[in-house]
């Protein structure tokens, strides 16, 4: 049997570091270097992410991501903003392909297999679940995101999957939302990396 011991390991002011120096390049370019600013995010994120005992790389470049946002961008005005919606699923796509394990050889392929309509139901079935119940059942809908994203995703011929519960999400949910009442808003900086976290704990191959 494989080793179940998936983490996330980067920290908060890395990501805030990244984020910051990326928003910059892009803005100063005026959106031009945008594929730069995605590629700085994503190394950070995949690198940090082990599975199975087992850490991940990121070897996507902006200059090859450059080309197909430029596609995706006159594909989008051409169809009147129609295209947009497929933007996002490409783009994880092109993540996915340039996500590998640090010790796979260099002929392995990672592909993402979800398709747009798959996401756009369980999109609005997690949204109905969260609005109806006021927010109460936002694990629920997060669970179900989770589940489609990583059940899709194959890195290196290991297909991952996702065995998080919503109610073992609940009480983390329960635990940050005080902690960032408490402190008046501080603590949800860290709100997103906690969550990153325990998805990563729950995903494995």
């Amino acid at each position: 049997m494989e080793e179940r011991n998936s983490s996330f390991d980067g920290g908060l002011f890395q990501l805030l570091g990244w984020t910051i120096l990326a928003a910059l390049i892009t803005i100063i370019t005026l959106g031009i270097c945008l594929p730069w600013g995605v590629c700085m995010i994503q190394n950070y994120y995949v690198k940090h992410q082990i599975i199975n005992g087992r850490r991940l790389k990121f070897d996507g470049h902006a200059i090859q991501l450059f080309g197909n946002w430029i596609k995706w961008l006159l594909l989008t005005i051409i169809t009147l903003g129609i295209y947009g919606f497929w933007v996002g699923l490409k783009m994880r796509k092109w993540v996915t392909k340039h996500t590998h394990f640090e010790d796979s050889g260099e002929n392995a392929e990672s592909v993402f297999d979800g398709g747009l309509l798959q996401l756009i139901g369980w999109t609005i079935l997690a949204i109905l679940v969260t609005t109806i119940t006021l927010g109460i059942c936002l694990p629920w809908g997060v669970c179900m995101i989770q589940n489609y994203y990583v059940k899709h995703v194959n890195i290196d011929g290991k297909q991952l999957a996702f065995d998080g519960h919503a109610i073992q999400l609940f009480g983390n949910w329960i635990k940050w939302l005080l902690l960032t009442i408490i402190t008046l808003g501080i603590y949800g900086f860290w709100v997103g990396l906690k969550m990153k976290k325990w998805v990563c704990k729950h995903t494995y191959y």
